[in-house]
């Protein structure tokens, strides 16, 4: 029993081996990304998985028990090698990387129309963006001429203000002159009435 169960894990490791040396001999031969991604993609998840799972069969024989770190490691590779192919093959797509054989290409219609639409998204967004810096460019020449009038206004308010001093003043003087003007002649007068008697 112990002969057949080491022949069996050999094969698997021998199997698992294979897989991979095929995924690697199809990154390099294969003709364009999305095959080459392809190709490390599956070959390779299902090698390294494969050896893997001999590896555990092969610790759970020995009597080592079970390694459930192994389990995890498997399934974290088949939950992110074939999310990274396809983000590779997407952002390749996305950026056109051409294929190398000819085949109908049933996204292109739709990348296009999606290109359209993202392109009339930023136009919208561009002039709504300028139509708010339009705005607040009016809004700040709108405060800077409520400014300048009321400075003016000021202005104009305390020149009149002083205007009205200055002729206050001026009255105030002439109001003061006429008065001790009076009063030297009242006292004139009065020196004269004494001189005469």
């Amino acid at each position: 029993m112990n002969v057949i169960i080491e022949w069996i894990i050999s094969i698997l490791i021998i199997i698992s081996g294979l897989l991979s040396v095929l995924a690697a001999v199809g990154v390099i031969r294969l003709p364009d990304v999305y095959t080459r991604t392809h190709a490390a993609g599956v070959s390779n998840t299902f090698g390294v998985s494969l050896l893997l799972f001999t590896t555990v069969g092969y610790f759970f024989h020995s009597g080592e028990g079970f390694n459930a770190r192994l389990i995890l490691a498997i399934l974290f590779i088949y939950l992110t090698t074939p999310v990274a192919s396809h983000f590779i093959n997407r952002a390749a797509y996305d950026t056109g990387v051409p294929l190398a054989i000819r085949v109908r290409d049933q996204l292109r219609s739709v990348k296009k129309e999606d290109i359209k639409q993202r392109r009339n998204l930023i136009i919208r967004q561009e002039q709504v963006e300028k139509a708010r810096q339009e705005k607040e460019e009016l809004e700040d020449r709108l405060e800077w001429d409520r400014e300048v009038e009321r400075i003016e206004k000021q202005d104009h308010e305390e020149e009149e203000a002083r205007e009205k001093e200055s002729e206050t003043v001026e009255k105030q003087e002439e109001d003061s002159e006429g008065e001790i003007i009076a009063e030297e002649e009242e006292e004139n007068k009065t020196e004269d009435k004494k001189e005469e008697k």
